[in-house]
């Protein structure tokens, strides 16, 4: 044990005990430096979490989106149907087989005429003529051919 000295020239055997007994101060901070990791890794851990659930919560609205998407096309083709049976006309979807254009035709219900078609006969035309003059060019390399 060491021996503290006071000014008054007594030995302080009560001080010197003290100051032996005292905790190191490393100690201390390997103590708290744990904790802190401790908590630094807690932090981590809730943060993916809350990171996870936005996640979550944004692929729900998503999907809620979608479904809300589907169910409005639905109801507007639903309503332009009924508002076609009501005019009495009929809509038709196809492909051209030539051209490989989507075709909308409006025709009488009752007589079968067409009223309008979109595009036209004769944009599809043009549209097949164009096609067969690019795969005569594509294939002689040439546009224009003549024969004698």
């Amino acid at each position: 044990m060491s021996e503290l000295i006071s000014p008054t020239g007594f030995t302080n055997l009560v001080g010197a005990e003290l100051v032996s007994n005292k905790p190191d101060k490393p100690q201390n901070k390997d103590v708290q430096t744990k904790q802190n990791s401790e908590i630094q890794v807690e932090q981590k851990q809730v943060e993916k979490s809350l990171i996870e659930a936005q996640v979550e919560k944004q692929s729900a609205a998503k999907e809620l989106d979608d479904a809300e998407e589907q169910k409005a096309i639905e109801k507007v083709a639903s309503k332009l149907q009924e508002f076609v049976n009501l005019i009495d006309k009929q809509l038709e979807f196809r492909v051209d087989d030539d051209s490989g254009r989507h075709v909308v035709t409006v025709s009488d219900k009752l007589s079968g005429d067409v009223i309008r078609q979109i595009p036209s006969e004769e944009v599809l035309r043009l549209a097949r003529n164009l096609s067969d003059l690019a795969d005569v060019a594509n294939s002689s390399g040439k546009i224009i051919t003549t024969e004698v």
